[in-house]
């Protein structure tokens, strides 16, 4: 679940993006008794009229359940999860203008709140760091019904990656081995050297630059079909390296000639 807040200007503009029938329907409203989105905008501004000192004088707030949630929530959760969001705000929801709009136009269903941020008296709602608030309060709405938060997500990418990380070092690791073990045997040419590797499971690609010159190389695991640069397997993994077989050849240049040669022979 995500949660999204800031405080803005309001206006007709915001009012017809959220409250249009063609993009979904009306959860909840307090306060408010307009049926169209100009309506409502203008029964909110008589309030907002009461303080002349601030310019941002609406809520603009998302709570946004993930795809797999938002398929089997009810309108009643949708609305105690409204509710709860907006009081974690400190916005009362029994004395303070809103209206919340569910929008299903798209796959990811997802609800829009506008909140009048000034109140009856004239005073503003705090709006100090409200969208970290937004955030968090998203979380623990997510937390406490057992939905899948956002932050939580997040953490789960973060350690997939890292274990992903982990696994392709080992990978990587034996991927330089085999070429350690293919160059053992001495092959006759860069051909024989890749048909060695092809073998042992690993498929190397050249890779050309735009003008059509030999740039680098690409390994790939046949196995996981993982694809690393040369230079990802091990720092000494270049293009040089990759051609000792065919010593004495040392500098770039006649590197790149031999491979050229090699290529033409193979195709």
């Amino acid at each position: 679940m995500i949660g999204l807040a800031k405080a803005c200007s309001g206006g007709g503009a915001l009012g017809n993006y959220v409250i249009d029938e063609e993009k979904g329907y009306e959860l909840d409203r307090n306060l408010l008794c307009g049926t169209n989105s100009k309506e409502i905008m203008e029964e909110m501004k008589d309030i907002q009229n009461l303080n002349q000192r601030a310019t941002n004088k609406t809520f603009s707030l998302v709570l946004s359940p993930d795809i797999k949630d938002g398929q089997k929530l009810s309108n009643k959760d949708l609305k105690e999860m409204t509710r709860d969001y907006l009081q974690k705000l400190g916005i009362d929801t029994n004395k303070q203008q809103y209206i919340a709009f569910v929008h299903t136009e798209k796959e990811h269903k997802h609800i829009h709140i506008i909140a009048n941020r000034v109140k009856s008296n004239g005073q503003l709602i705090s709006d100090h760091h409200i969208g970290k608030k937004g955030q968090w309060a998203a979380h623990e709405i997510a937390k406490d019904r057992g939905l899948i938060s956002a932050k939580e997500k997040m953490i789960e990418n973060i350690k997939a990656l890292e274990l992903q990380r982990g696994n392709s070092k080992g990978l990587r690791k034996e991927i330089y081995e085999k070429h350690q073990l293919v160059v053992k045997t001495k092959p006759a040419s860069y051909t024989a050297y890749r048909q060695g590797m092809q073998k042992l499971g690993i498929k190397i690609e050249t890779v050309l630059n735009k003008q059509g010159r030999v740039q680098g190389h690409k390994l790939i695991d046949t196995l996981s079909k993982k694809v690393f640069k040369a230079s990802e397997v091990h720092r000494h993994l270049g293009l040089s390296a990759m051609m000792q077989p065919l010593a004495p050849i040392q500098t770039p240049l006649k590197v790149a000639k031999a491979l050229s040669k090699d290529r033409g022979a193979e195709y």
